[in-house]
Order: C-alpha cells, then structure tokens, then sequence
C-alpha cells in the first residue's frame, strides 16, 4: 500500500514524503507495528530538480492543516533526495508485484511519473496497481468505517487503507 503527501494533485506532484506497507490482502490485519514500512521525507528542491510541479493551492492547502501534520510533510529537516528515495523504494518493494493506491489516478501516478522525471525504472508494471477507492465504492465502505488518527501521515493513510481493503473484501466476501 503507497500513500504520498504532495505540493500539486498533478500526475507530475512534487512528492515531499513517500509512505508504504507491505500486506497480504487475504490474510489477517496485523497491527501497524508488525508490518515491513517504508518512510522517506524527500527534500522538496530535488524534486524541482528534475522538473515536478509545485502548485499553489495545494500549498495553500497544506497551511491549513494541524501544526503538527505540517511539519512533518513540508517543515521537518530530516529529507533525501528524491532519487535515493526512488532507489530505496525500489529495493524496499521487492518482491512485491502489486502496489496499492487510494485513486486510480494519483499514489501510483505520481511516483510512476517521478521515476521517469529522474530516469529510474518504475519497480511495478502498469498492469500491477489497485485502487483502493474503486473498491471501497463497490463494497460500500466509507472513510467513517475507517480509523481517525494521524490523517495526512503517510504511514497512518496506508494503514486505513489496509484496513478498508481487508473491510472492502470481507463484505464483498472475497476471500
């Protein structure tokens, strides 16, 4: 599961924090603790380095979240290069086929595109994403089904997710 925190809703967002989880989606929902994470904060400079897009409203955006949940996407000095996190993605991903996104159109979008913004080889096949929000729209499940806490940290976002997807199959009684 991939969730990022961004500076544009563009397919070519500047990405400011790169968040994943490695799950089985047919086996039993494991704590937050118990799962292989990745977490990276990308220093904002190196993605207009090599050409992502700031957008103002996005940032205008991000200035009306909690102290806290800026800081750590926009404000917190602890940030790699975009490249280095891309590389360390890549290696973090294997062996995992698929990735999952909330959106057809934006988590595996925008670091698709980010990788080919620094000239890497994208770690997925196209053939190989989910999307989370279609299948919470064919299961009826609603963002009140799903845990509160820590929106806008990309760890915390990959975790609900998880667990509307497992929520998502169980009434769709995939098994």
């Amino acid at each position: 599961m991939l969730d990022l925190e961004t500076l544009s809703v563009r397919s070519n967002a500047a990405v400011v924090i790169i968040g994943a989880i490695k799950f089985n989606r047919y086996g039993k929902l494991k704590p937050l603790d118990e799962l292989d994470t990745f977490y990276r904060r990308v220093d904002i400079k190196s993605c207009t380095d090599v050409g992502l897009h700031i957008d103002n409203n996005t940032i205008n955006w991000w200035n009306t979240q909690k102290k806290d949940v800026k800081f750590e996407a926009l404000e917190h000095s602890d940030r790699i290069n975009i490249k280095k996190a891309l590389i360390e993605f890549s290696e973090w991903m294997k062996p995992c086929e698929k990735i999952w996104g909330n959106g057809d159109d934006f988590d595996c979008t925008i670091l698709g595109e980010a990788y080919l913004h620094c000239g890497i080889d994208i770690p997925w096949k196209f053939w190989h994403t989910r999307d989370c929000r279609t299948l919470f729209d064919l299961a009826n499940v609603y963002k009140k089904d799903l845990p509160k806490n820590n929106e806008h940290h990309a760890i915390h976002d990959c975790y609900r997710q998880i667990v509307g997807v497992k929520l998502a199959l169980d009434k769709l009684k995939i098994k």
